[in-house]
């Protein structure tokens, strides 16, 4: 899906990493005719992707599955997280934007950039109609990486006390500080969701992304920091999003696949136990 940043590449994601061997046990297309209302674009076909991906994910948990999420632009966390619901779950979301603009606020009128501010009640009403209450709480969320905020989105997440590490905090303080304030804040809980942006690394060292923000993070930093979630807490479910591939150079593709090695490294040795209700 690419209809939440409306930036051509996204939808293209998954037929691109099929070509270069990635397995997937369900492939979630649009099927909506695309339209605006409510000065949002393309808002019933992303409700609609939303919907089915939540489902989706709903049943892989209900297997005892690991669901790890691969697309397509950020708004699509609404269906993944959506999915459960649990208010001791953690959300880290590892990213360059804040993505808590609301129909009022946004410039854009760009789905991808509302998913978390939808997820904690605030949106389009067929956003969420997609999410079970309650919905998240601000003390849940922690964002990591942050370098491109509206000034709306400052406020909404003052107001909120949300904490949000930025690109100038891990400079300062150093990757490894930062990185143990994620842990401590995830062991609060009793699992996490990690939605992880392509977008919160470098342009230069990742370019296949829709909407680069420049002076971000190094890729080891990212993938050290899920790497050390995973041998520290447990982790219910991941999301990986807004790959392009149209204008990547192959190092996005490889940061994606280093990503999936750890994934694919640590699922086996953790046992989840996630009651998940009809």
């Amino acid at each position: 899906m690419n209809q939440g940043c409306d930036i051509e590449g996204t939808q293209l994601a998954t037929a691109f990493l099929k070509q270069n061997g990635i397995e997937f046990a369900d492939e979630i297309l649009p099927q909506k005719k695309l339209f605006t209302a409510n000065g949002i674009k393309h808002g019933e076909l992303i409700a609609d992707v939303c919907n089915r991906l939540k489902e989706s994910v709903k049943d892989a948990l209900r297997k005892r599955e690991f669901p790890l999420i691969i697309g397509g632009d950020h708004s699509l966390a609404m269906g993944s997280i959506a999915a459960n619901m649990r208010p001791d779950r953690a959300i880290l979301w590892i990213d360059a934007h804040g993505d808590v603009n609301t129909p009022q606020t946004s410039v854009t009128k760009r789905a991808h950039g509302m998913p978390l501010a939808s997820l904690m009640g605030y949106g389009d009403q067929r956003f969420l109609d997609i999410i079970d209450q309650p919905y998240l709480r601000p003390e849940q969320i922690l964002l990591f990486g942050i370098r491109s905020l509206d000034d709306p989105e400052v406020i909404f997440l003052d107001q909120h006390g949300i904490r949000y590490i930025t690109m100038t905090e891990i400079t300062e303080k150093g990757e490894q500080v930062c990185i143990e304030e994620v842990l401590n804040h995830c062991k609060r809980f009793a699992h996490t969701h990690i939605s992880f942006d392509l977008d919160s690394i470098d342009p230069a060292y990742c370019p296949g992304v829709s909407t680069p923000v420049s002076r971000g993070l190094h890729p080891s930093t990212p993938l050290n920091l899920i790497d050390q979630l995973f041998k520290t807490v447990s982790i219910s479910s991941m999301d990986i999003v807004e790959f392009n591939p149209i204008l990547d150079n192959g190092d996005s593709m490889t940061i994606l696949k280093e990503t999936m090695k750890i994934v694919n490294r640590k699922v086996g040795e953790v046992t989840y136990a996630l009651n998940i209700e009809e």
